[in-house]
């Protein structure tokens, strides 16, 4: 095991389209929900590397179990619908062109309250391997429930760049480890 921390989870099905210059933008689509995330630019500016995507909630799904990212902030404006986000256990609701940012280390969920589909934009500075995290976990849902062995040995591999947030990182990371090494062990891990 590497030391890098950990933090991420959503689920899905791992269905992803890769299209434009460098594979940007692209999308992962979780069939089960309608639930979508498309990855539209991976660069650096004058603030430093950044990852901007657009996700899409279906109304009445969210984002998965609430989670946090250890060293990325995250800004994220919706551009349409009604988002409800958790932060550090405080609700805000947002409108189309309301906009959060969420620091580092910081436990956030988002849900869609409203009647139509919400997209956010988001910026994540910086964004590590999130990319490649998001992915992984949405290959361990692969449109059914997640394979929780996947997604320990996915949340034990990025944990640098996401963690579930319900847990303390004392206890989570030693059975993240166990999990991970037991879907090493039955073939169920998405990064072997």
């Amino acid at each position: 095991m590497d030391s890098r921390s950990d933090e991420h989870l959503l689920t899905g099905s791992g269905r992803s389209t890769r299209t434009g210059p460098a594979g940007y933008p692209n999308t992962i689509e979780d069939p089960s929900t309608g639930a979508s995330i498309t990855f539209l630019e991976h660069g650096a500016d004058e603030q430093g590397a950044y990852l901007l995507m657009d996700g899409v909630l279906p109304p009445g799904t969210d984002s998965g179990p609430a989670r946090l990212h250890p060293r990325a902030e995250a800004h994220s404006e919706v551009l349409s619908g009604r988002a409800e986000v958790i932060v550090r256990g405080e609700p805000h609701t947002l409108l189309a062109g309301e906009a959060l940012t969420i620091a580092p280390g910081a436990p956030h969920s988002i849900r869609n309250d409203g009647a139509d589909n919400l997209v956010v934009r988001t910026t994540l500075r910086p964004p590590g391997e999130f990319e490649a995290a998001i992915r992984a976990l949405y290959e361990a849902g692969a449109g059914r429930q997640p394979d929780l062995f996947a997604v320990a040995a996915v949340l034990s591999h990025y944990r640098a760049d996401v963690r579930l947030a319900g847990l303390p990182w004392v206890i989570q990371r030693p059975l993240l480890r166990v999990f991970a090494g037991l879907a090493t062990m039955l073939g169920r891990s998405p990064l072997s």
